[in-house]
């Protein structure tokens, strides 16, 4: 998956906002069993970039797994 955000802000209050950003994002998606990359270029060219290389093994249990996200998650072969 690749997500574009694309900002009205100017260059100086993106590259404000750009750690800012970053910063919320990872405990959202650190939460999810999947490994990713989040890369945030600003226009001024700063490039600002957190990993995950690994996807941590999912909860056993499928109703757990559910309540710690709060939505039912999809199988692994559905999204194949």
């Amino acid at each position: 998956m690749d997500i574009h955000f694309v900002s009205s802000a100017n260059p100086d209050d993106e590259d404000r906002f750009a750690p800012v950003l970053l910063q919320a994002l990872r405990p959202l998606l650190d939460r999810l069993p999947i490994a990713y990359t989040l890369r945030i270029r600003t226009a001024t060219g700063q490039v600002l970039q957190h990993s995950r290389t690994e996807a941590p093994e999912p909860p056993k249990d499928e109703a757990m797994a559910e309540a710690a996200f709060g939505f039912p998650l999809a199988s692994r072969s559905s999204l194949d």
